[in-house]
């Protein structure tokens, strides 16, 4: 079986642009997809009387089958299923990505402290699922009206091959070209240029071969790699980092303060690549 397209719906308006993105990706990829509501008020701990669960589930169920019927009304020939999960959104999105191609989750782009002091299904998604994640804000376009560039950050360290090789694929199926962004964080002389320069192209060594039809700019920055990547969301279908996860207290910090910032400022949706296999 086909790993799917996973998507967490929730009726938001931040949802439903997920959706789009997901069913966009699953059709040019001829993935299946995978609509999945989590939500702990459908555990059944007997604190709500059984009818009334059993409302709730339904109107949940309800919530599937509308955005079934939207996935279907874009795009006629996907094969979209649900899945209501009794759980919370996050760890539902999280035990789906053992077996899914991608996970998609809106965002609320809500920044600033008390989100990271909370955090967000978003935030927790990335943090924590096995595959990629892509993380749409509600200021992305539709996927039709995205523009056809995608970005990726670039540090010149071992791990990275992994979320540049997913940029690459991506940008092949969706005729769009790479910028590569490799940000210093400071002023630097003619010399350090040509020597970062040098540093982004042996990380891109490889890729120009393999898909030739993937046109690559290079840019190399004085600004940190955070502003830089969030500057570059103004004029991308997505911005692609890859997921160095650490231990923190906070789903944020695991993912790394670089990511944490472009999760909650990119203009358009994230795409988190795990670094395992």
């Amino acid at each position: 079986m086909r790993a799917p397209i996973v998507v967490g719906i929730d009726g938001s308006a931040h949802a439903w642009r997920a959706l789009d993105w997901a069913a966009d990706r699953a059709v040019r990829h001829r993935l299946p997809l995978l609509v999945v509501h989590g939500s702990r008020a459908l555990l059944d701990e007997g604190t709500i009387p059984p009818d009334a669960l059993q409302r709730l589930a339904g109107e949940r169920e309800d919530l599937l089958g509308e955005a079934r019927q939207y996935a279907l009304k874009l795009h006629p020939e996907l094969d979209v299923e649900t899945r209501l999960v009794p759980s919370d959104p996050g760890r539902a999105l999280v035990a789906e990505s053992e077996h899914a191609d991608l996970v998609t989750v809106g965002s609320r782009g809500q920044g600033g402290f008390e989100g990271l002091l909370f955090g967000s299904v978003g935030l927790y998604t990335a943090a924590h699922a096995r595959c990629p994640v892509l993380v749409v804000p509600r200021s992305a376009p539709y996927p039709s009206d995205a523009p056809a560039q995608i970005v990726i950050g670039v540090e010149g360290v071992d791990d990275e091959r992994p979320f540049i090789e997913w940029a690459f694929a991506e940008a092949a199926s969706r005729g769009a070209k790479i910028l590569a962004l490799h940000a210093v964080g400071g002023e630097f002389s003619p010399r350090r240029r040509v020597i970062e320069d040098l540093e982004l192209s042996e990380s891109l060594a490889g890729y120009r071969e393999r898909y030739p039809d993937v046109p690559v700019d290079r840019l190399v920055s004085d600004r940190t790699p955070a502003q830089a990547l969030v500057d570059a969301s103004e004029n991308a279908a997505l911005v692609v980092v890859g997921a160095r996860r650490r231990r923190a207290p906070l789903a944020g910090m695991a993912l790394g303060r670089v990511n944490h910032t472009v999760l909650h400022h990119a203009r358009c949706p994230v795409a988190v690549v795990p670094n395992h296999d």
